[in-house]
């Protein structure tokens, strides 16, 4: 929801960009993204080099989303009471130290896995205040009737990063190693926290002063349970990912590597993937569904695609066609699912709805990379795989028996008309 007085905006497809404050966001995200692309392919092929256990592995991925869902529910209480900008500038600093931490470890040859796992849970405590931060801000300095097309832009924005930084990632590793890799993403880190520096975010308009955390804590709590297609769908995403998108970041890379595979193939999947989503994202420009939760539904499904591909022997040419396919479909889910949170939910309340959103996501996120490698290595990757694809459809589509699913229509100020303007608006004094 659009805070008053909010400046008018060009009309036309990309004209939400001549918004300053929302131009340098999206600039912070364009580069900070890239290093994110890079580091999870530098990060599972140097436990894998340190020890070459699949168990390894899924701990230190598991532990950065330990923290992340253990904490976004503290992250969005703090995102609805402090300014939001300067929380995502001290968590990009903090994910900075992080990751340069963890790159002087890999560089010296003093790393260990704790040591990883360590440095993967602090990124995560920092992320958990980050997103509830960034998914509420938007609706701040963008108008209501530009929703979408921000939400379809970032989108865009982030999945070139997700494309272009799995895609070198395999060749910086073998070029500047591991430690190399992942420290070119605390670089980026710091690029993103002096374009966020920059934000003039006008305050949020709060109806009632600041109450205890735990009250506040529990409001966040009744803003969800009292619409039914939105806690329905954050159940059918946390089981989801659970069973099938974790458990396949572990068990993609191993089914490549069956195959004779290297982190390159990994990394160009990822980046297909991430192309993908870019067109779908492109598609939200266009393409406004009547029934939105239904086609988050319907493009969530897609994602066990990718481990019946793997069950059937597909090779890494079908497995990237496949991911490709199922890119469009989440890019346009991703841009839909956010604009209808930013138009649903009182502006007040949006971080701790969003701490809703990003903890359901991950609260059974590290289960599903904890326990992928020590099935896969007691059952195999091809059994496993079946399952992960028959659990995850049954888990998926049980929400089309929810009426309020399909009852769900978008909100009323999507409909507004762009108003033109003629040149880019001033900037909002600071008020926050």
């Amino acid at each position: 929801m659009s805070s008053p007085g909010t400046p008018t905006y060009a009309s036309g497809r990309f004209g939400v960009l001549r918004l300053r404050d929302f131009r340098n966001v999206f600039l912070a995200q364009s580069v900070s993204v890239f290093g994110d692309g890079i580091t999870p392919v530098a990060l599972t092929f140097a436990v894998l080099g340190l020890t070459g256990s699949a168990t390894d592995l899924g701990i230190v991925l598991a532990a950065q989303s330990l923290p992340l869902a253990a904490l976004a529910l503290v992250g969005g209480v703090w995102a609805d009471r402090l300014p939001r900008a300067a929380m995502m500038v001290a968590s990009d600093l903090i994910r900075a130290a992080v990751q340069i931490t963890a790159a002087v470890l890999l560089l010296t040859g003093t790393a260990h896995v704790w040591q990883l796992a360590v440095l993967a849970a602090c990124h995560g405590a920092a992320e958990a205040f980050f997103r509830p931060a960034a998914g509420a801000l938007i609706p701040q300095i963008v108008p209501a009737p530009l929703l979408l097309r921000a939400n379809a832009l970032m989108g865009m924005s982030d999945n070139f990063g997700w494309m272009v930084g799995p895609a070198v990632a395999g060749t910086l590793v073998a070029v500047i190693g591991a430690g190399g890799a992942i420290a070119i993403d605390g670089a980026t880190f710091l690029v993103s926290a002096s374009f966020l520096a920059t934000l003039h975010v006008p305050a949020v308009v709060r109806r009632d002063s600041a109450k205890g955390f735990v009250t506040e804590l529990r409001a966040g709590w009744y803003e969800v349970k009292s619409r039914t297609w939105l806690w329905v769908m954050l159940l059918r995403a946390c089981l989801v990912l659970c069973i099938v998108v974790a458990p396949f970041q572990v068990l993609g890379p191993l089914g490549l590597l069956a195959q004779g595979h290297t982190a390159a193939a990994w990394g160009l999947i990822q980046a297909v993937f991430s192309a993908g989503m870019m067109a779908g994202a492109a598609l939200a420009f266009r393409y406004k569904p009547k029934r939105p939760m239904v086609l988050v539904c319907l493009m969530g499904t897609t994602a066990v695609a990718a481990p019946l591909t793997l069950a059937l022997g597909g090779s890494a040419l079908a497995l990237g066609i496949v991911y490709a396919a199922r890119g469009v479909g989440v890019g346009l889910l991703v841009a839909v699912w956010n604009t209808t949170l930013q138009t649903q939910i009182e502006g007040e309340a949006l971080g701790r709805v969003t701490a809703w959103d990003w903890m359901s996501s991950t609260a059974l996120w590290p289960a599903g990379l904890a326990v992928a490698g020590p099935l896969a290595q007691a059952f195999g990757v091809t059994a496993l795989c079946w399952v992960s694809a028959g659990l995850g459809l049954v888990a998926s589509v049980w929400v089309l028996f929810v009426k309020d699913v399909w009852r769900l229509r978008p909100a009323a100020a999507l409909a507004a008309a762009p108003a033109a303007a003629p040149s880019p608006p001033p900037a909002v004094p600071p008020r926050d």
